[in-house]
């Protein structure tokens, strides 16, 4: 729309939330965190951010690069039964896990604005 494409800083999934609360990230995503770690997890804004340093819950993620989701925020995936996943390597790997209900108010957002 008139300026120069840049290239994008985050990857972007959508994944499934398994029955037990859990997800598998996908492949680009582990390889931000990593694997059989534990992550720091914080809380912002009905969304999850994980990293290796810093402050925030312990989360561990095993080899294949799995995580049980905290109660509060499959509760925010149960009607969709998916997270987005928006990964980083620079400027500090980062993963943040939304509920894709937050892609339904955005797109919900924009349609009602172009009528």
């Amino acid at each position: 729309l008139g300026s120069e494409p840049r290239p994008p800083k985050w990857r972007h999934w959508i994944v499934g939330v398994e029955p037990i609360g859990r997800i598998t990230l996908p492949g680009g995503a582990r390889h931000v965190v990593g694997t059989e770690v534990l992550v720091q997890a914080v809380s912002r804004d009905r969304m999850l951010v994980l990293h290796r340093d810093g402050v925030g819950a312990n989360l561990p993620i095993d080899r294949r690069g799995r995580l049980v989701l905290p109660a509060w925020f499959r509760g925010a995936t149960r009607l969709s039964g998916s997270v987005l996943v928006a990964a980083r390597s620079e400027p500090s790997p980062t993963v943040v896990l939304a509920g894709t209900g937050l892609l339904e108010d955005l797109i919900s957002h924009v349609a009602e604005e172009a009528q």
